[in-house]
C-alpha cells in the first residue's frame, strides 16, 4: 500500500524535529552544567574551572558542526552559535575557547583531507584535543600581506621559522595551525597553513599574555625555530592559504558576535536585578522614567544582535560560511553594542559595578576585546565601506541589500557618500557605518530574521542610529586643516615629555620599559 503524504511528510521532519529536540536538550544540560562552575576564581587563576574541560568534552561541545560520523555533534551554525552565546553569558573566556576551536581552527583541519591522519586528529579534536589557531604577529596583526613567519619548502619537508602572539589556547593545544609566508622552489610567497604538533621539536611557547580581560583561557607568544614537519601537514597544499584563513576568520566574527549577545544579556540581567530592588527617594530605580528608556534601549541593542547573527547563520555558502559582509556588520554592532550595555549598567551599580565581586566587572573588562578580535571595528568598518564603493566588490553588497528587499537603503547609502573623497579614511569608516546600519535595517525589517514582539521599536532604533551617523558625515578636509591637527599632536607630544616624560617600550610593544 502507498503511504499518504501526510505521512511521508511525517517521516520527512522527523529528523530535523529531532535534532531540535537533541539542542535543545544540550542547551539545558549545558546551562544546568555551567551555573555550577566559579568563573570568578578561574578568572583570578588565569585558567579553566578545573572541570569545564571536561564538562565541554562530555556534551560534545569540541566537535560542534563536525560530523556525527567523526565524532561531532552536526549542529547547524545557528544551533551551535546558541550554545556558545549561552557559554558567554556565563563566561565569556569559556566561550572564547569555542569559538576557536570550533570557528577558527577545526574548519582548516576539517578543509584538507589529504593530512594523513586528518580523521585521527579530528576525532581527537572533538574529544578535547584543543586546536590554536595563529596567524597574528609583532608587526602585522592578522594582515596578511605583512606576516614574516616563513616556511621553507623542500622536497617533503617545511620548516618554518618566525614568532606568533596574543595565541589564544596556545599552550593547552594538541595541534596548532600556524601560517607563514611560503618560501623555496616555485613558493612564489604564498601564505600558506601547516598543522603543527604542539610537541614538535623548536616550538617553544616564550611569554603568557596577562590581558585585561578574557583571564580565564591562555594567550602566548609563539616562537617556532626551525620547526620541521612534513610537507604533507601544509594545510593548503599548493594553494595560497589566505582563503582558507579568511573563511575561518569569517565564522570566527559570528562567534565573537554571538559572545557579545550572551554577555550583553547577563549585563542587563545584572543590572535590573540591582535596579528592581534600588531605591531612590520613593521610586525605585527601575521606576525612573530616565532608567526605564535606557534599560529599554539595551534590548533593543540586543533585539537587533538577535536578527543579525539569525540572518548570518541563514546566508551561508555551500562550505558553510556565512556571507563575508554581513558576518562583518553583525560581529561590529554586537562588540560595540555589547561594550556600551556593559559600561551602561556598570554605571547603573555605581560603586557595585567597579566591584570584582559582581559579575559586571569581569563583564566590562572581557567586552573590550570583542572589538578587537577578528577584525577591530574600524578595520571592519574600512572595509566594508571599500566593498561598498569599490568597483570590484560593490555589486556584491548592492546584491546582498537587493536579497534582504532592501535596495533603496543601498541607494540612500551611495547617495549619502557622492562626492566624497573614496579614499579617505574617514570617509571609508563612515561608509562603513552606513553599510553596518544599513543592513541591521534592512534585517529588522525583514520578516524572515524578526519574530518579537519589539521588532518595529528595535528598526527604530537602527533608523535612530543611522540618522545620528549621518548627522556627522565627513567633510573634505583641506591641507591646511589636516596641516594643523598633525602640529597639534606633535605640540602635544613635546609638552607632554617635558611636563610627565616619555615611556620607552620594547619592540613590540608588549611591555614598558621605563620612562624617560
Amino acid at each position: 500500500m502507498a503511504m499518504s503524504s501526510q505521512v511521508c511528510a511525517l517521516f520527512e521532519e522527523a529528523p530535523e524535529r529531532s535534532a531540535g529536540v537533541r539542542a535543545s536538550s544540550l542547551y539545558s544540560s549545558l546551562i544546568d552544567d555551567l551555573s555550577q562552575l566559579n568563573f570568578a576564581d578561574a578568572d583570578d587563576r588565569r585558567a579553566f574551572p578545573p572541570t569545564l574541560h571536561s564538562m565541554l568534552a562530555r556534551h560534545g561541545l569540541f566537535g560542534l558542526t563536525i560530523p556525527a560520523d567523526r565524532g561531532g555533534l552536526a549542529l547547524s551554525l545557528q544551533k551551535a552559535i546558541e550554545l556558545i552565546s549561552a557559554t558567554a553569558s556565563f563566561d565569556v573566556s569559556a566561550a572564547s575557547a569555542l569559538v576557536i576551536h570550533n570557528f577558527l581552527a577545526l574548519p582548516c583541519i576539517e578543509a584538507a583531507p589529504h593530512l594523513p591522519n586528518q580523521e585521527q586528529v579530528i576525532r581527537g579534536a572533538t574529544r578535547g584535543d584543543l586546536c590554536a589557531f595563529a596567524l597574528t604577529e609583532p608587526g602585522a596583526g592578522s594582515a596578511p600581506r605583512h606576516i614574516e613567519a616563513s616556511a621553507f619548502m623542500h622536497e617533503d619537508k617545511v620548516r618554518i621559522c618566525g614568532r606568533k602572539i596574543w595565541i589564544g589556547l596556545a599552550d593547552w593545544a594538541r595541534w596548532i595551525v600556524c601560517f607563514a609566508r611560503a618560501s623555496g622552489h616555485d613558493a612564489k610567497g604564498r601564505l600558506v597553513g601547516v598543522l603543527v604538533d604542539r610537541q614538535a621539536p623548536g616550538l617553544k611557547v616564550t611569554h603568557e599574555h596577562r590581558t585585561l580581560g578574557l583571564r580565564g583561557i591562555i594567550q602566548n607568544t609563539l616562537e617556532f625555530q626551525d620547526v620541521e614537519v612534513s610537507r604533507a601537514y601544509v594545510l593548503s597544499r599548493d594553494q595560497d592559504g589566505w582563503g582558507a584563513a579568511a573563511s575561518s576568520m569569517n565564522r570566527g566574527r559570528i562567534g565573537v558576535a554571538a559572545m557579545g549577545l550572551g554577555a550583553l544579556e547577563r549585563a542587563i540581567q545584572v543590572a535590573a536585578s540591582y535596579a528592581t530592588h534600588r531605591r531612590l527617594g520613593k521610586l525605585r530605580m527601575i521606576e525612573n522614567s530616565y532608567i526605564e528608556q535606557l534599560f529599554g534601549q539595551m534590548v533593543l541593542r540586543r533585539e537587533v544582535v538577535k536578527a543579525m547573527l539569525t540572518a548570518s547563520c541563514r546566508r551561508v555558502s555551500g562550505q558553510g560560511s556565512p556571507n563575508v559582509h554581513l558576518a562583518s556588520a553583525t560581529k561590529v554592532l554586537s562588540s560595540e553594542w555589547c561594550g556600551l550595555v556593559a559600561d551602561q549598567c556598570v554605571q547603573l551599580l555605581g560603586g557595585r559595578g567597579y566591584d570584582e565581586g559582581t559579575p559586571l566587572a569581569k563583564i566590562y573588562r572581557d567586552a573590550r576585546i570583542l572589538r578587537i578580535f577578528e577584525g577591530p571595528t574600524e578595520t571592519l568598518l574600512s572595509h566594508l565601506g571599500r566593498c561598498l564603493l569599490s568597483r570590484a566588490t560593490r555589486d556584491e553588497i548592492a546584491d546582498l541589500f537587493v536579497s534582504l528587499g532592501a535596495a533603496s537603503v543601498h541607494a540612500d547609502a551611495i547617495e549619502e557618500l557622492r562626492g566624497l573623497d573614496e579614499t579617505d579614511g574617514a570617509v571609508l569608516i563612515y561608509a562603513g557605518w552606513l553599510t553596518t546600519l544599513g543592513l541591521a535595517q534592512a534585517v529588522m525589517t525583514d520578516g524572515t530574521f524578526t519574530t518579537s514582539d519589539c521588532a518595529t521599536a528595535a528598526t527604530d532604533l537602527v533608523s535612530t542610529e543611522l540618522a545620528a551617523v549621518r548627522s556627522r558625515a565627513p567633510t573634505r578636509l583641506s591641507v591646511e586643516r589636516r596641516t594643523r591637527a598633525s602640529q597639534t599632536l606633535a605640540n602635544f607630544l613635546q609638552d607632554a615629555a617635558c611636563s610627565i616624560r616619555s615611556p620607552v617600550l620594547t619592540d613590540d610593544y608588549l611591555k614598558l620599559v621605563q620612562y624617560v
